[in-house]
């Protein structure tokens, strides 16, 4: 097979490089061509790993889009015997010769990097950017957001089960809407923010200025509450110093008498520990004395016993050495007889074991015999009973095989007769739906229109709002329920004049009217920016004669007739201008206004404004405009009547087909499960027929061994000679003679030592002993006796010096406690004092800040700013809802300071400030007028981008099911902003139509149908497919590679898969393998076109990718 031709490329991808990004541990550079390139390697070696790292690298943010559980899984975790890594980057580097994006550069680098830690960054050309940026750079290339260029493994069956309105995406994501969608979004964020910050704004300098108020009215407060603290500290101060100079010398006395108490004690006990010396060193020698005494009288005592002792030790010393010569007699003898009898036994036990040798090894020759020969009787019976157990389960598979094709037949039948059943309906909701899209295409002319003029009715009204939202109309907003109304809404006059009334009454058209005075002043205070008028009543004064006056033709409401008649007093009707001239001329202190609201009066001339004007034709152009959108409101009612009806027959001629498609789809799958049990079933038969067969020529080999081995005759043993007895009861008696012999040895050498201890005593020495201890304990009893008495006398002197230096003690410790607590006491008043002095200064110094800052930032004087501040205000609450102002400022983020204007100098530039919250009213219609540009802009583009995408699927279904038919069905053809798509698909000799009647080839077909469709109608510079041709047999695989080869010739193709054809398509071959250490490895190799098909293993040599 030849390879696909190569043009030259407006973009293609030139290079990625990667490192740490799950299996490319090291840093691995892949250099791309244009045309197609194939990437090839076993399971589990890290192609799919390649395709995520394009996806991740171009913006992916879905942990489960790129088969993981968390953004930090695509690190190179580690393998036995690699450790794992700390961050991945991917680089992406994309040829812009042409200069498709629009950036001067030839050759864009867009990197993405991500740590363990959760940092991560983009990069575009070396600089750190954001993903926004990235993205918006991508769009321009026709690469969208939700990179519908890369196909996944099975996203072909997520495109085909997905929702329609996620299929829709795919085509806006093609065609650039999502541009224009979030273009709207920002739109819209601008023109709420902008107002949104204008009503904040001022809300907030007003919370500031209570604020600065309240705070600084709490200082005051708190400085006259601590005043009375801070002198009454200052009389406890000088007490406490005061009593603590008394109890200074109280201290020092104590201290004295103490350390006299603790001399006399300190004296005493040195008395009492010399004569305690004294008494225990008598007691100690009398001690000694007595025991000399006691052991003298002891031994004298038993001298008598000695001697018969004596005798009796030599007779038995005599006694036990006779024992041990008979005893070492008997020892000899026995040991002789032991060595004889032991020569005897090893004799027999040698000759008896010759024997057993002799009978194991004529057993072990028959019993092998007759082991195998009953081996072999055994596998006989065994395969005996297999062939007969085989051919009982042939008999039940052939049986089996009988039946499922009498029920496969029967399931094809009822497929047949369900299909005819289905196509009449199917037919009746063909020509319902033309006349549904008909009637949608009419009610979406309608509501086009319908909103065009909705547009432009909701521009009036903002234009209207703008002009009707005057000071006086705030106020009466803030303070609804209080006051009557506005001036200008409670006064009429006669058609043709309402120029001359708008120019007499002038600024006080905008008055607010309250009947109750005293209501009016308490707002006046809270609210002021606005003209009250307190509704008051009196006569209607009389006109001059001659004269016609304005009053004469107006009419007010009662709770503004006084002020109606107070303000147009002087105020007279003139046809002309000059006509007011002259007049006012002979009466200069009336007013004269003329039907075009021409107002000539004492020292002023002024005409109506032409905001008025401007009011007046709004409200007229939106009477007409609310009577077309009624007019076309009555059009659409009749024809959306019909639209739901011939839905709802629809949907139920849909529920009859999707009954029948459930019938067919349940047969189908039937028929399919039959197909399935078939071809194991006959599987099974054949492998049932070789098992059989296998059988039986086992059994004729095993008769044929079996005839071969004879039984063997009882074989000819020698006689066993009886077990030998061993000289046990002549090792026992050596045994115990030896033990006798050792004893007696023992005993006799302690009697003879014994004996010889009581030859050597002497009676004479014990008695002279005894007189001489009786002597030194009479002579230690003494001393004792004096050493005793001394040490009481000693004892009685210590505890009395020690009562007094226990007093003496006490009673410092008193005094000491009394002065430590006067000292903390007065150290607390010290402190106390220090920290009121403290906070007296700062609370002065904070009173000062606060009244500079209402007189330099507020423009107040704090005197004003006190008297505006109510009761119940405190800096806490005026605090709270200034911080959720400020909050609410915060959420607005950044805001267009040209649509706000400089709101914080409103007071200093208020004519300036007006001028500008116009260009804000303007800015905020022009947003509205380009929200409703930008609707008609991605309506437009859809509909032309689903056109061609719908007419090139048609086209793909028709060439890759000959005498198939595809269409695309919009769900609501009457929304398209909001339409999702349908996709209908009928391959050659089947009239099924629904996705999920069709193989699973054939559905793979019609996904990538749909797919190129798209990529056909908005080309893009790269497309990336993983595994998308598993489930296409050979003619289906030709034509998708066929497919393949037309978009290669203007786009650069990258394909991962496992198919020899695909690979024999590709003008570069990539080889993905797996290391011993678990990391992934490349090679590269570019594939030479050739007349005749190259396989892969006719490949030259291939390098490794850097």
């Amino acid at each position: 097979m030849n390879h696909t031709p190569v043009s030259i490329r407006a973009m293609f991808l030139r290079q990625i490089q990667i490192r740490g990004f799950k299996s490319f541990a090291d840093k691995t550079v892949l250099e791309f061509v244009p045309g197609v390139s194939v990437i090839v390697g076993p399971n589990g070696s890290g192609k799919s790993n390649l395709v995520d790292a394009i996806s991740w690298a171009l913006g992916e943010q879905g942990p489960r889009a790129l088969r993981g559980g968390q953004m930090a899984d695509v690190i190179f975790a580690g393998t036995p015997s690699r450790p794992a890594l700390g961050m991945a980057e991917v680089k992406l580097v994309i040829d812009n010769t042409a200069g498709k994006i629009p950036v001067p550069m030839s050759e864009i680098e867009i990197a993405r990097t991500i740590f363990r830690s959760g940092d991560s960054e983009y990069r575009i050309g070396g600089q750190v950017v954001r993903l926004m940026d990235v993205q918006e750079l991508l769009s321009e290339s026709g690469i969208g957001r939700a990179l519908h260029t890369v196909v996944g493994q099975g996203q072909l069956e997520e495109v085909l089960l997905s929702r329609p309105e996620d299929r829709r995406k795919y085509i806006e994501e093609a065609a650039g809407i999502a541009k224009h969608r979030r273009r709207k979004e920002r739109l819209q964020q601008q023109a709420e923010m902008a107002k949104r910050h204008e009503t904040l704004t001022a809300e907030a300098d007003r919370l500031s200025r209570a604020l600065a108020a309240a705070r600084l009215r709490a200082l005051i407060r708190e400085q006259e509450r601590r005043r009375d603290g801070w002198d009454h500290g200052l009389v406890e101060r000088s007490q406490a110093r005061q009593r603590l100079d008394a109890l200074d010398e109280q201290v020092l006395a104590a201290a004295d008498a103490r350390a006299a108490a603790t001399g006399a004690l300190t004296e005493s006990e040195q008395v009492l520990r010399a004569t305690a010396f004294d008494r225990d060193a008598a007691e100690q020698r009398y001690r000694e004395a007595v025991d000399r005494e006691a052991d003298a009288r002891t031994q004298l005592a038993s001298e008598a016993t000695r001697t018969a002792r004596l005798d009796t030790v030599t007779q038995e010393v005599a006694r036990v050495e006779r024992l041990l010569a008979n005893t070492v007699a008997e020892l000899e003898s026995q040991e002789a007889a032991l060595a004889a009898a032991e020569a005897t036994y090893r004799q027999q036990e040698d000759h008896r074991r010759e024997v057993e040798d002799l009978r194991r090894r004529i057993g072990e020759e028959a019993a092998g015999r007759r082991a195998e020969r009953e081996a072999l009787e055994r596998s006989l019976a065994s395969a005996e009973h297999e062939r007969e157990r085989l051919a009982e389960d042939l008999a039940a598979v052939q049986e089996r095989i009988a039946t499922i094709e009498a029920e496969r037949e029967t399931v094809e039948r009822d497929i047949e007769q369900l299909d005819g059943q289905s196509s009449p309906l199917a037919e009746r909701r063909d020509r319902l739906e033309d006349e549904r899209r008909g009637l949608a295409d009419k009610v979406q002319e309608l509501e086009e229109a319908g909103r065009g003029m909705r547009a432009r009715k909701d521009l009036l009204d903002a234009r209207r709002t703008d002009i009707e939202e005057t000071p006086g109309s705030r106020f009466l907003r803030d303070h609804k329920g209080r006051a009557v109304g506005l001036l200008k809404d409670l006064v009429r006059i006669e058609p043709g004049l309402e120029r001359a009334l708008v120019a007499a009454l002038g600024s006080l058209a905008d008055a607010v009217v309250y009947e109750d005075g005293a209501l009016a002043l308490d707002d006046a205070h809270e609210g002021g920016g606005a003209i009250l008028a307190i509704a008051a009543g009196g006569p209607v004064p009389l006109g001059r004669s001659g004269e016609r006056r304005l009053l004469s033709v107006v009419h007010a409401e009662p709770a503004a007739r006084g002020i109606v008649s107070t303000v147009l007093r002087d105020v007279y009707l003139a046809d002309t201008v000059d006509e007011a001239v002259a007049m006012q001329l002979e009466h200069s202190r009336s007013s004269f206004v003329t039907p075009d609201g021409m107002l000539i009066g004492p020292a002023v001339i002024h005409t109506a404004l032409e905001a008025d004007d401007r009011l007046r034709e709004i409200r007229a152009e939106l009477q007409v405009l609310a009577h077309d959108l009624s007019a076309a409101e009555q059009q659409l009612r009749p024809r959306r009547g019909r639209l739901g009806e011939i839905g709802e027959e629809i949907a139920f001629l849909r529920e009859q087909i999707d009954a029948a498609d459930a019938d067919i789809t349940s047969a189908a799958e039937r028929l399919t499960s039959f197909e399935r049990d078939l071809g194991g079933l006959r599987t099974e038969e054949e492998l049932l027929r070789h098992r059989i067969a296998a059988v039986e020529d086992g059994e004729t080999a095993w008769r044929v061994r079996l005839s071969t081995i004879a039984p063997s005759a009882a074989e000819d043993l020698p006689e066993l000679p009886p077990l030998p007895r061993a000289p046990i009861q002549i090792r026992v008696t050596v045994e115990t003679l030896r033990r006798d012999r050792r004893h007696h040895d023992q005993r006799s050498a302690e009697l003879r030592a014994e004996r010889d201890a009581l030859a050597a005593q002497d009676p004479h020495a014990l008695r002279q002993a005894l007189a001489e201890a009786e002597a030194s304990r009479s002579e230690a009893e003494e001393a004792a006796s004096a050493a005793e008495v001394a040490c009481a006398a000693a004892g009685e002197i210590r505890d009395a010096a020690a009562a007094e230096e226990r007093e003496a003690a006490d009673a410092e410790a008193l005094v000491n406690r009394s002065w430590r607590e006067a000292s903390t006491e007065l150290d607390r008043l010290r402190e106390k004092y220090e920290e009121d002095d403290r906070s007296r200064g700062d609370i002065e110094r904070r009173i000062a800040d606060a009244e500079r800052m209402l007189r330099e930032g507020f423009g107040m004087e704090p005197a004003e700013a006190l008297a505006e501040l109510g009761d119940d205000d405190t800096a806490e609450s005026i605090a709270k809802r200034q911080e959720l102002v400020q909050r609410r400022l915060g959420l607005l983020g950044r805001v267009n300071l040209l649509a706000v204007g400089e709101l914080g100098a409103m007071q200093e530039r208020h004519d300036f400030m007006q001028r500008e919250l116009e260009d804000v009213r303007a800015a905020r219609r022009d947003l509205l007028e380009l929200i409703a540009q930008v609707d008609r802009e991605i309506t437009e583009t859809f509909t032309t981008a689903y056109r061609d995408v719908a007419i090139e699927f048609e086209r793909l279904v028709a060439e890759l099911f000959p005498g198939g038919e595809g269409r695309l069905v919009l769900t609501d053809p009457a929304s398209p902003l909001e339409s999702g798509i349908e996709i209908e698909a009928s391959p050659g000799r089947k009239r099924v139509k629904r996705i999920s009647l069709l193989s699973g080839g054939e559905r793979s077909l019609t996904a990538l149908a749909f797919l190129f469709a798209i990529f056909t109608a908005r080309p893009s510079p790269f497309y990336l497919m993983d595994e998308v041709e598993p489930a296409l047999d050979d003619v289906n695989l030709h034509r998708f590679l066929r497919l393949v080869g037309g978009f290669a010739t203007d786009a650069q193709v990258l394909i991962v898969t496992h198919q020899k054809r695909t690979m024999e398509i590709a003008g570069m071959l990539y080889g993905i393998s797996l290391n011993t250490d678990g990391t992934t490895k490349v090679v590269a190799q570019r594939m030479e076109p050739a007349p005749t098909e190259v396989t892969a293993f006719q490949m030259p040599q291939a390098e490794p990718v850097r």
